[in-house]
C-alpha cells in the first residue's frame, strides 16, 4: 500500500467512513459454498449459500438477515 492511500485510509477511519467495497462472488472449492457482495442504493448485502446479510451502505452497521430466493 502507497503511503499515500495509507494517509486516506488513516482519515476515513478517523472520520468513521465505512468501507468501499466492489460486488464479488466467489465458489469456496474445498467447501462448495458460494459468497458474493452486491449492492443496492440502500444496502450492501453479503450472500453465504442461501443466507443474505444487510449491512445500511451509509453507516456500515448491520440491519438483518434473510434467506436467499431459489433461482
Amino acid at each position: 500500500m502507497t503511503e499515500r492511500r495509507e494517509k486516506v485510509r488513516d482519515l476515513y477511519q478517523e472520520f468513521g467512513c465505512t468501507a468501499v467495497i466492489r460486488p464479488f462472488t466467489y465458489r469456496d472449492v474445498i467447501t462448495g459454498e458460494t459468497v458474493s457482495v452486491t449492492i443496492s442504493p440502500q444496502y450492501s448485502i453479503l450472500t453465504i449459500g442461501n443466507r443474505e446479510y444487510y449491512f445500511k451502505r451509509e453507516s456500515g452497521a448491520f440491519d438483518g438477515t434473510a434467506i436467499a430466493a431459489e433461482e
